[in-house]
């Protein structure tokens, strides 16, 4: 048996035949009418993923996703959104608000079911929660720009040549981005990152065109249109202990490749935005024990 999926949607129908395919697939399905009912089901049943219509009646599905995001016990619950092209959807909004996947009504089941596997592909350091205790010592999230990391991940781009290009970290249940050129938001659910995976490896990780690659061919990061990533390259970041950060990496809205060279020089920037997380961390350490009594 797989995965319990919560289907959320004033579509009745469209309730019953989501369900009836996915059960056929071996997922344990339930579903409700609208929002106040899909809250309570979400309690109820802690799934893996909720798929929920944003116009819901009762309770909108924005109101849901921020409901989710911000309760303790719901926090591992990976949401696809769902909406009609007829309502104007703030997609940075909406992530911003814990929604991972996106979804255009009306979509056929195939849809629906690639973007639950995309969800469902997310690696997991099998040291997971000491990677976290190590990324929090470094007391770098959720902190302002600073000039060093900034010029970093400028020369990341340079050299890669690249529209973007980032300096992230992956915490719990998103990317946060320390430093970014061409990218607007602070940060993103960690579902929808590619440097989920590259904390994974040990070298540059490189994806030529996500459109073919299984693991990102279904992220609304990919498919989402014009500003659509589809190149990507990242050097993981990892602590003195060896615990994975987070990288630097470059992102193109084209498919193409990288030499050996800039590969080779990506993962020097990484080397140098490593050495400079330490470098931080004792300096701050330093200030701390300078002001006590």
């Amino acid at each position: 048996m797989l995965g319990k999926i919560a289907l959320i949607d004033f579509d009745e129908t469209l309730l019953e035949s989501n369900r009836a395919a996915l059960e056929s697939l071996g997922y344990q399905v339930q579903t409700a009418t609208d929002g106040a009912a899909g809250l309570q089901l979400l309690e109820q049943m802690r799934p893996e993923i909720a798929v929920l219509e944003l116009v819901l009646p009762k309770l909108h599905g924005l109101q849901l996703c921020s409901t989710v995001r911000q309760h303790p016990d719901l926090k591992g619950v990976k949401i696809v959104v769902a909406a009609s092209p007829t309502y104007r959807v703030d997609v940075r909004r909406t992530r911003e608000l814990g929604a991972a996947s996106f979804l255009n009504k009306p979509y056929a089941t195939e849809d629906l079911v690639r973007a639950i596997k995309a969800l469902e592909s997310v690696p997991v350091p099998p040291n997971e929660g000491r990677r976290l205790e190590t990324l929090r010592s470094y007391n770098i999230l959720d902190t302002a720009p600073e000039k060093a990391f900034d010029e970093l991940a400028e020369l990341a781009g340079i050299i890669c040549e690249t529209e973007g290009a980032l300096i992230s970290f992956v915490d719990s249940d998103r990317l946060w981005y320390k430093s970014k050129v061409g990218f607007v938001v602070n940060e993103i659910p960690r579902e929808l990152s590619f440097c989920a995976h590259a904390i994974m490896q040990h070298e540059v990780m490189v994806v030529e065109d996500a459109t073919k690659d299984e693991r990102f061919a279904g992220n609304p990061l990919v498919s989402g249109g014009e500003e659509s990533v589809r190149f990507y390259a990242g050097s993981p970041l990892r602590a003195s202990t060896g615990d994975a950060l987070g990288s630097v990496c470059v992102i193109g809205r084209e498919p193409r490749k990288l030499s050996d060279k800039q590969k080779r020089a990506l993962s020097l920037v990484g080397n140098q935005v490593q050495f400079l997380l330490e470098w931080r961390r004792q300096a701050t350490k330093g200030r701390s024990a300078a002001v006590q009594p």
